[in-house]
């Protein structure tokens, strides 16, 4: 099962807690999972002054995705879904959650800037191209394997090996002459996954653009 289907059961595992809440606007709970986001970006940055700040990344990680499928579920009970509004104020805002998180990482001290700096790109990227396929008249493209699910689990997943790194004394592997943080690892799979991603996208619409040649953009 593909990580960003751990949503559907997440979802009906919080639906009673979101059904006692249908009073609240959803853009509210948007507003909060973004300044969450925030935060993360911030905790990146000062990593590396304690460690203790991974640890608060895997908590406000995990924050953020019960926010956003809470917002998801709100939405639905309220019948806002369907809303142009709605979609844009969830989508937007998370992309700029997205650049914050990555800022605080490319402006880590452990995180050579052109490491982190193609690894923001590409995430731009692959948010792009998922968008794309609406504006060329064809179906959002949600191929992974680096989807906004993928790449918050890779944040836990990077945090709490910094974090051991650093409660065991070695922050930092060496492959082939090369030093890395764990960090900088995980900005590279960024890189390499969100590249694929980018190409599975464009492939995909690729696809239903020749199935459809009369579209006209």
């Amino acid at each position: 099962m593909a990580l960003h289907q751990l949503k559907y059961p997440y979802r009906q595992f919080i639906l009673p807690v979101v059904k006692k809440l249908t009073f609240i606007n959803p853009d509210f709970i948007s507003a909060v999972a973004f300044f969450v986001a925030l935060l993360t970006g911030y905790a990146f940055y000062k990593g590396s002054a304690c460690s203790c700040w991974y640890l608060w990344i895997v908590l406000l990680i995990v924050a953020r995705m019960t926010l956003n499928t809470m917002d998801g579920v709100l939405a639905i009970e309220r019948g806002d879904d369907k809303k142009v509004h709605g979609k844009m104020v969830n989508a937007l805002p998370d992309r700029y959650a997205d650049l914050f998180v990555l800022s605080g990482i490319v402006l880590s001290p452990i995180c050579n800037d052109i490491i982190g700096l193609c690894a923001l790109c590409t995430v731009v990227l692959v948010s792009y191209s998922g968008m794309l396929g609406k504006a060329l008249g064809v179906s959002w493209q949600g191929h992974g394997p680096l989807d906004k699910v993928e790449r918050l689990f890779l944040y836990i997943i990077i945090s709490l090996a910094q974090w051991w790194g650093y409660r065991t004394g070695a922050p930092t592997v060496h492959i082939s002459g090369f030093e890395f943080s764990y960090v900088e690892l995980g900005m590279i799979l960024f890189i390499v996954l969100g590249q694929i991603t980018v190409i599975r996208r464009t492939l995909g619409m690729k696809k239903e653009v020749d199935e459809n040649p009369d579209m006209e953009w």
